[in-house]
């Protein structure tokens, strides 16, 4: 295996472990609200019983700026919305729109120094790679995290927007830029 590929393996690692720790990290500073919600309870009483993992993950989308598509199928009052529940509920901390950002930041910093990287043109090179680990879990998220209630409503992470977004943009933006800070402070 050459150096470029266990650079891309390191940085699909990092890029696994960025997402897995930052869902769990949304999970542990609002499980609490997400299991006392209406939303929640409705949906664990009208269909999905177990819905309050999925809908932190709605949470976890949301802080990467993905809005959560929910659909009503009742007569008079139904309907089609996309929401963030970060900004809509005031017992959700803007805090969360860091955690990604932070941990994906940290995940290019920990390729660059995996990778012994001190130029910056190699840190542009490696910083992306943790894309290769997050892409995939964003587009599992993006389906595991739906919730149904019923046979016409329920709610997911809008596709286009996880796949785009969180999957694409968000590790390649800021894993690049957690190895140019790596980079930067070695020395370049």
């Amino acid at each position: 295996m050459n150096e470029d590929s266990r650079s891309y393996v390191s940085g699909a690692v990092v890029g696994v472990a960025a997402f897995v720790i930052a869902y769990v990290l949304v999970y542990a500073m609002t499980i609490s609200v997400v299991r006392e919600s209406m939303l929640t309870g409705l949906a664990e009483a009208f269909g999905d019983e177990n819905a309050a993992w999925k809908i932190v993950g709605w949470v976890f989308f949301n802080a990467q700026f993905v809005t959560t598509t929910i659909t009503v199928d009742l007569p008079l009052v139904g309907g089609t919305e996309a929401v963030n529940l970060i900004n809509e509920s005031d017992a959700l901390s803007p805090v969360l729109y860091l955690i990604p950002p932070a941990l994906l930041t940290v995940a290019g910093i920990a390729v660059a120094r995996l990778d012994g990287t001190v130029e910056t043109a190699r840190a542009l090179r490696v910083g992306p790679s943790v894309a290769l680990g997050y892409l995939p879990l964003a587009v599992v998220g993006a389906f595991l995290f739906t919730v149904s209630v019923g046979e016409g409503s329920g709610g997911a992470p809008d596709i286009l927007t996880a796949v785009v977004l969180a999957g694409v943009v968000y590790p390649v933006v800021f894993g690049t830029l957690g190895a140019t800070v790596a980079t930067a402070v070695s020395g370049d």
